[in-house]
């Protein structure tokens, strides 16, 4: 407040004013001639007059060489008025003329400056800068009218000692001791500390900076500073930081207070020199200040938030920070810093403990956790969007506020204790495959039926290959049992019995339940009906195949396994779908619940017959995707299916997994990092990555509950009707 303007040329006017009368008095009382115009007014009228204004108001600062010329000049004009009352061939005249010539080579050289000085840029001529220097100095008010004062108070007040030593005391008072000044700015002062940033008390001298944006601070006295605590970090070799109480951290020295330090508001700013300036080394001063002046702080305004700071070896795609503050941190939690102009968000995905040395046998250990680049929220789009580049060193790290999460029709999930949702693409879903993987009991297939009904929604047509049934029963609202009933019994008179035949392929009854399944799936996939949903348990059916040739007009029969009739099924959709056409859209959905039953690897297949079964299902979901056609397969044992189909899964739910080859495999898509923490998910949590996500980099989410979800998406969509029996 000190340096404000207005207040400045104030002072200057009051001092010009109270000075100014002050010089009409002792030319009023003192002087003997009193406030007539002669010699004994010179000091008074051009002197001192033109020294006031000219170092009051016109040149406070310095003196520019246009103002030195002026100055000089009008110095010149006054003694050479006084030239006329000094005797001639005197030294007095000599003196006068002396003077005269000061002035006329200050105001000429002034004239030349001005004249030949470039006009932008930086003057190199050496004579130039000198002689501009030579000017700002000579030809300033304080030095020109010095001496034409001095040389007025010789040759004309020289034998009345009293106005001599008036006019010199004036000058003392008005050039070298500046009282007027001194006393207004001690009242300006003191003006300010009504309703100043008092100070709570000197915490300590500065021990360490550790750049940027953190000070170590060695405290004095044995109370602890709270964290949180607002101080002000003064250093008379830098500008005044604001500064965070964050923890007491080891170092050699003993424990110190770690401080983080930012930009101080402007409010602050403005009234900074109301604290008491520090003597000799940096120091941390606690103060008190109103919410408003700390309202453009985010360290303060969130402290309860503030979790940690960045520490070395963050990289693009992740950020590593000493944890400060432990509360409510774990796996999957989000936290936020700065990266630029954007608030970055994080995903924690792993946290050790560390232990620096330093010195001797002190050791100073913490926690460092670490979390993955999720990118910005973009409220408008609802997902994240990509931010580029790193968080700076030391910056602070807060965590997101745990809030309650309502289910959305549009997200498949939500990261923990968090509103943001991640959204699938269903189609991008479907025809690039997507794959549900973890262990028993932690709720995969309520994911895969949530993901069905999200298909059907959006018009896509539904297979479930489901060994254990669950899909008929919790979709049931999808279904016309009439009508499910007569397909399923079709099929089951198509597989029955089977005859011999002289070419083996043709003997036996899987070509009549070929045939069946492809009329079924054809009527089915036509656009014009309005079911969406089939599901098939392929262990319900017998179906036979010739396993030996013709003898005595009679051959062995083997039974299908559920892994060929998968095949057959799977044959028939692509052949379908080819039959419908190309499309960039999805059409159709194959879902393998078990999938290391209907197409397991060829180390884990039942029967010889299932290499080829599961060959042939492959085939289907390679060239499907140009027909629209894809894959949901769900299992518990990566390892036991085929890796033909699970390599084409571009979009993975990694859920709760234990076995190595699981993670292995999974690390090869959601990183090492992610596959780390999959042994300690929670039940209804997963770890999504794929194109059909919403967020380009592996997330960890917590999934819909099955009730919330059903209240919430069937509001917006309902069940598709059926369509009517036909009439009797």
């Amino acid at each position: 407040m000190g340096d404000n303007p207005y207040i400045q040329t104030r002072n200057r006017v009051i001092s010009l004013v109270v000075y100014s009368l002050l010089l009409f008095v002792i030319q009023w009382k003192v002087v003997a001639t009193g406030l007539t115009p002669n010699e004994n007014a010179i000091w008074a009228y051009s002197g001192f007059a033109s020294l006031l204004f000219g170092s009051r108001l016109l040149n406070p600062h310095f003196t520019p060489p246009a103002d030195a010329a002026t100055n000089s000049f009008v110095a010149l004009a006054a003694i050479v008025a006084g030239s006329t009352v000094a005797r001639s061939n005197s030294w007095e005249l000599t003196l006068i003329w002396a003077i005269a010539l000061l002035c006329t080579l200050v105001c000429l050289a002034s004239v030349v400056v001005l004249l030949v000085r470039v006009p932008v840029g930086i003057e190199t001529r050496l004579w130039v800068r000198a002689a501009d220097r030579a000017v700002r100095s000579l030809g300033s008010p304080t030095v020109i009218f010095t001496v034409l004062i001095l040389a007025c108070i010789w040759l004309f007040h020289r034998t009345r000692m009293d106005e001599a030593i008036a006019i010199m005391t004036v000058w003392a008072v008005i050039v070298a001791l500046r009282p007027v000044e001194a006393v207004l700015a001690f009242g300006n002062w003191l003006s300010e500390q009504e309703g100043a940033v008092h100070t709570q008390g000197v915490i300590g001298p500065i021990a360490a900076h550790q750049s940027p944006g953190i000070v170590l601070v060695r405290q004095i006295g044995d109370s602890s500073v709270e964290r949180g605590t607002p101080l002000v970090v003064a250093d008379n070799n830098g500008p005044w930081m604001l500064g965070v109480a964050l923890n007491y951290v080891g170092r050699d020295e003993g424990n110190l207070l770690r401080v983080l330090t930012v930009r101080l508001p402007g409010e602050l700013k403005d009234r900074i020199r109301k604290l008491p300036d520090t003597r000799g080394a940096a120091m941390a001063v606690a103060l008190s200040a109103t919410p408003d002046e700390l309202g453009s702080v985010p360290e303060i305004q969130r402290i309860n938030r503030l979790c940690g700071v960045v520490v070395s070896d963050t990289s693009l795609d992740y950020v590593l920070f000493e944890v400060t503050e432990e509360s409510e941190l774990a796996e999957g939690r989000l936290v936020e810093t700065r990266i630029g102009a954007f608030h970055a968000m994080f995903q924690i995905i792993e946290g050790l403990t560390r232990e620096d040395i330093v010195q001797q046998k002190n050791t100073y250990g913490y926690a460092r956790a670490k979390a993955r680049k999720i990118g910005r929220w973009d409220a408008d789009a609802g997902k994240f969007i990509p931010v580029k580049w790193l968080p700076r060193m030391n910056a602070p790290v807060f965590l997101l506020e745990a809030e309650a999460v309502a289910a959305t029709a549009d997200a498949i999930g939500h990261f923990p204790n968090t509103g943001f949702g991640v959204s699938l693409d269903m189609s991008a879903a479907v025809t690039h495959n997507t794959a549900v993987l973890g262990i028993l009991g932690i709720g995969k297939s309520y994911l895969a039926i949530e993901l069905v009904e999200r298909m059907v929604a959006g018009g896509i047509k539904v297979i479930c290959l489901d060994l254990t049934n669950q899909y008929a029963q919790l979709l049931a609202e999808f279904l016309d049992p009439t009508h499910e009933e007569a397909q399923r019994l079709a099929l089951v008179a198509a597989g029955e019995g089977g005859v011999p035949h002289q070419n083996q392929e043709q003997g036996g009854s899987h070509l009549r339940f070929r045939q069946e399944v492809t009329h079924q799936l054809r009527a089915f996939f036509d656009p014009a009906q309005q079911r969406f949903l089939k599901v098939i348990n392929p262990a319900q059916f017998e179906v036979t195949r010739q396993a030996s040739g013709m003898f005595n007009n009679n051959a062995n029969m083997a039974t299908l396994t559920p892994t060929e009739i998968t095949a057959i099924i799977s044959d028939a959709a692509l052949t379908v779908c080819q039959e419908l056409g190309m499309t960039d859209q999805a059409r159709v959905c194959l879902v393998y619940e078990e999938a290391h039953s209907l197409v397991p690897e060829w180390n884990s297949v039942v029967a010889e017959g299932d290499k080829a079964a599961t060959a042939r299902s492959a085939r289907a979901i390679l060239q499907g995707r140009k027909y629209g056609l894809g894959c949901l397969l769900i299992t518990q044992r990566t390892a036991n299916v085929t890796k033909t189909i699970l390599n084409q899964c571009n979009t993975i739910f990694a859920m709760r997994t234990f076995d190595d080859t699981g993670k292995d495999f999974l690390s090869n898509y959601i990183g090492s990092d992610y596959a780390g923490v999959l042994p300690s998910l929670e039940a209804r949590h997963a770890v999504i990555f794929g194109k059909a996500s919403s967020c380009e980099n592996p997330v960890l989410i917590r999934l819909n509950d099955r009730d919330a979800f059903v209240a919430t998406f069937r509001a917006d969509h309902p069940v598709p009707a059926l369509p009517a029996p036909p009439a009797a």
